[in-house]
């Protein structure tokens, strides 16, 4: 194979420094769809994603476009899509759902605790009075996201988009919001004792690294 025959979006999904190597791995071996599907694109994905919890984390551009049947949803359900479920009230704790792309999705009341999503995109979805505590959230997209009155006890939500969130009397303690972003998040009622703050974008836009008492508080809206 040729360098000229690798397909664009693999290049073009990593920075430039590490495009040489991932050339020359792809070069060196058969390439063929399913070998990048497995590859573990840890520290090369976008946004650069270290999932603790799953070495198969892809980025949004190798996620299947194949809509997954809501009843098929199983224990490990990595890099799937699902479009139009209702899953209110169902039990997910301990899934493995990371790197997959849930689309007008119901999961108000669902028990998530314990479950890996990270790299996972709940968008716009709904998540009211879920529980998450302890889940692994790294990366996740949750931006426009309805989180009100959920549970996030212990949640690390490294890195995770939470722009325009509604997190609404959600339960945050202990959750780690390290590099998160919550620009423009309702945070109204929430609970925030022993909240994890380092370089957080807060919902006003400033940086908590920056701020008196490197926090968050005092810097919230709704």
């Amino acid at each position: 194979m040729q360098k000229g025959d690798l397909p664009e979006k693999v290049l073009e999904s990593v920075d430039e420094s590490r495009r040489s190597f991932l050339t020359r791995l792809i070069l060196g071996s058969a390439f063929v769809v399913p070998a990048v599907t497995s590859f573990s694109m840890g520290g090369l994905g976008v946004g650069e994603v270290a999932a603790a919890c799953s070495n198969q984390i892809t980025s949004s551009e190798f996620i299947s476009n194949q809509i997954t049947p809501c009843e098929d949803i199983a224990e490990d359900s990595t890099n799937k899509a699902f479009e139009g479920c209702n899953f209110h009230g169902r039990d997910f704790s301990e899934y493995n759902l990371s790197g997959s792309r849930f689309e007008h999705t119901n999961l108000s009341n669902a028990n998530l605790s314990g479950a890996c999503l990270t790299a996972t995109t709940l968008e716009k979805d709904n998540l009211t009075d879920a529980d998450l505590t302890d889940a692994d959230l790294t990366g996740a997209i949750l931006a426009g996201t309805n989180l009100t009155g959920a549970n996030l006890t212990g949640a690390n939500l490294k890195d995770a988009n939470l722009t325009d969130a509604n997190l609404a009397r959600a339960n945050l303690t202990g959750a780690n919001l390290t590099g998160a972003n919550l620009t423009d998040a309702n945070l109204a009622g929430a609970v925030l004792t022993e909240v994890t703050w380092d370089s957080t974008t807060c919902p006003d836009g400033t940086n908590s690294s920056n701020n008196n008492g490197k926090t968050c508080i005092g810097h919230l809206k709704g």
